[in-house]
């Protein structure tokens, strides 16, 4: 049985490179957990994600030889995700990539079993978090993260998790998310089955099921 794409998203300053990097060495060597590298046309940073550099006119080239299993535009930059993720759901993998909202209908489109989870926090954690970058102001952080996003597209099922405490916390539950896609494939981001029950949101980093 085919294996689960688990998009990633949520808005700046949520700590989703943070929750990602951190899932990443708790599996390591597991082969059933994928996290691709994505093809990003901007040049890479030490202290950023690890990613393939790519010039605009290259990343064009690779969409038109289709090379890119999904790929989408957000912040001034085009993002891609290789087709070798293609490979690794057929033999039954759980894919996590560091997505945008915009690309989950085509995504939807494209793979059988997809679940989206939505990493954030209260706005003044995020807005504190991208001024510590050092790039924005807080004026300027606080209109990145009130810039409206994309809806959901109807009826899917998110998960959500609040990232606003202690990391481990968030990373664990993120991990638990992945350890069900390895262990229940197969299931669609309509599917609101795999959840045993709503729970309440506590601000501390529990899992919130929302059908938007």
């Amino acid at each position: 049985m085919a294996g689960q794409l688990v998009l990633v998203v949520g808005p700046s300053g949520a700590g989703k490179d943070s929750v990602l990097n951190a899932a990443r060495e708790r599996f390591r060597g597991n082969r059933n957990v994928v996290f691709p590298r994505r093809f990003v046309t901007r040049l890479s940073q030490a202290a950023a994600e690890d990613h393939v550099s790519l010039t605009e006119m290259e990343f064009a080239i690779a969409v038109a030889d289709e090379a890119f299993a999904l790929w989408w535009r957000a912040h001034g930059n085009f993002y891609g995700i290789g087709r070798s993720i293609e490979g690794d759901l057929a033999a039954g993998a759980a894919v996590a990539v560091n997505c945008s909202r915009e690309a989950i209908g085509e995504a939807i489109e494209r793979f059988a079993s997809v679940k989206v989870v939505e990493i954030t926090a209260p706005v003044d954690v995020l807005v504190s978090r991208i001024v510590n970058r050092g790039r924005e102001s807080a004026e300027q952080a606080r209109e990145r993260v009130s810039r409206r996003v994309a809806d959901y597209p109807a009826g899917i099922v998110v998960t959500r998790i609040i990232n606003d405490g202690a990391l481990d916390r968030a990373v664990g539950e993120f991990c638990a998310i992945l350890e069900d896609a390895i262990a229940h494939k197969g299931r669609g981001p309509f599917d609101g089955k795999d959840q045993e029950k709503d729970r309440d949101d506590d601000g501390r980093g529990l899992i919130i099921v929302e059908h938007l």
